[in-house]
């Protein structure tokens, strides 16, 4: 699709929400309104699906339409990302989804109509530097029943949100890999310094380097380098998210 044609079907599928009733933004911090569209190049995560150890297989018949029953096997997970596609607008933020091939996607009000593991959407223009925050349900099979799950999901200008489905003791197992020593260590941060809205052990085994003799440990190796570009600063992200995570407990 050309550039020009793009901003036409923008245009007209924001009026068409209006016209609906949707909103397209509300209040920062609160709610980012209306469906996202879309799908940039260059997004992380194309080629590695994250459905941790989903095998299940759903009936041919579609859900119901009020899927009420929580999940039990799975959960949804959601990391954050910076953005990488160097043409990307910075005023939008992305939502990348690893998802069942069947799973319906709601976000808001707005049942989204992609399908298949891996679905990609893109904000209307957001204010950069302000926090948003879209809330989604996810409806998937599990253990003969289909189930649902709601989460809100945070956005930003120039980041992408990722969301996926992980067995419930897919972040214990993937801690359970370091040595006991590390498991530790790893505990008393929580979360990745660089990406804190990430948990340690969401994107698998989480990365441990070296800052000034001391360990850090980070949700995945993309945010190596960034935690070595400025030690000081990611050792006192450390610091901090060791404090909070010592008064939560």
């Amino acid at each position: 699709m050309s550039s020009a044609s793009n901003v036409r079907w923008k245009i007209a599928f924001v009026l068409a929400l209006a016209l609906a009733g949707i909103a397209i933004l509300t209040v920062p911090d609160t709610q980012a309104g209306g469906p996202p569209w879309g799908k940039p190049s260059g997004w992380p995560w194309d080629q590695r699906p994250k459905i941790h150890g989903y095998n299940e297989k759903p009936p041919t018949n579609p859900p119901p339409a009020n899927v009420t029953r929580p999940p039990e096997q799975y959960t949804i997970t959601i990391t954050v990302l910076p953005r990488t596609d160097v043409q990307a607008e910075t005023n939008t933020a992305g939502v990348t989804a690893h998802l069942p091939e069947d799973a319906q996607l709601w976000i808001g009000d707005y049942q989204t109509r992609q399908r298949g593991m891996l679905r990609h959407f893109e904000s209307p223009p957001l204010t950069p530097g302000t926090k948003y925050s879209y809330t989604i349900r996810l409806v998937w099979f599990e253990d003969g029943h289909w189930v649902s799950e709601t989460k809100a999901l945070p956005v930003s200008a120039g980041a992408i949100s990722c969301l996926f489905l992980t067995k419930n003791n897919a972040i214990r197992d993937a801690l359970a890999i370091l040595s006991p020593e590390d498991r530790k260590l790893a505990g008393q941060q929580q979360f990745c310094p660089i990406q804190p809205a990430n948990q340690l052990g969401a994107m698998g085994t989480p990365v441990k380097v070296m800052l000034k003799g001391q360990p850090v440990f980070l949700c995945c190796k993309d945010c190596v380098e960034k935690a070595q570009e400025n030690p000081d600063k990611t050792l006192a992200k450390v610091k901090e998210l060791k404090e909070k995570a010592g008064k939560s407990q």
